[in-house]
């Protein structure tokens, strides 16, 4: 604040205490206020006098009421509060769901998760380096169709470039297999 901001607002203080004083000598019957009472302390706050049928007594508010925190500061805690709330809900259905994937135990992630720092972290890895192929099964060959047909349709695929060679491989052998 500047200078002369504080100047005019310690004037219109002190006005405004003269005129609380005055008043509230003259309705307690008591004399005029002594001029301590109408110095402010070393922080320009002004003293607030009080006559009680024989002297004048100074004291000073103290500044700001002690109602509790300020409003913003409540709205910021739960604010705060709700965020960490929704980041630790995300991570859990986060985790479960990366389980379900990889067909590990959604119970286990969750666990893992809340309950160590780095869990959500090891849920992620554990997901991705399981060999999935444990996880889920492979598709029953499609009804009404013979193998030769399966092993035609499966060369014209190679014969595309749509699967590798590993694949066709694989493949033909699980065709073959399943006789």
């Amino acid at each position: 604040m500047r200078p002369a901001g504080r100047l005019l607002l310690g004037l219109v203080g002190a006005a405004l205490a003269v005129l609380a004083v005055a008043g509230a000598a003259s309705a307690a019957g008591g004399d005029n206020p002594p001029a301590r009472c109408l110095r402010p302390n070393r922080y320009g706050e002004l003293p607030t006098c009080t006559w009680d049928g024989t002297s004048w007594h100074r004291s000073f508010g103290g500044g700001m009421s002690t109602g509790g925190p300020p409003a913003g500061f409540v709205a910021l805690f739960v604010l705060v509060l709700l965020g960490g709330v929704g980041v630790l809900v995300w991570k859990v259905s986060t985790a479960r769901r990366m389980a379900r994937e990889s067909g590990m135990s959604a119970g286990d992630a969750t666990a893992m998760t809340l309950l160590t720092d780095d869990g959500f972290g090891a849920t992620y890895l554990a997901a991705n380096l399981r060999d999935r192929t444990h996880a889920a099964p492979a598709p029953p060959p499609a009804a009404g169709r013979t193998v030769s047909e399966r092993l035609q349709q499966l060369q014209a695929l190679r014969d595309q470039g749509l699967v590798t060679v590993e694949e066709y491989d694989a493949r033909r052998a699980a065709i073959l297999d399943s006789l």
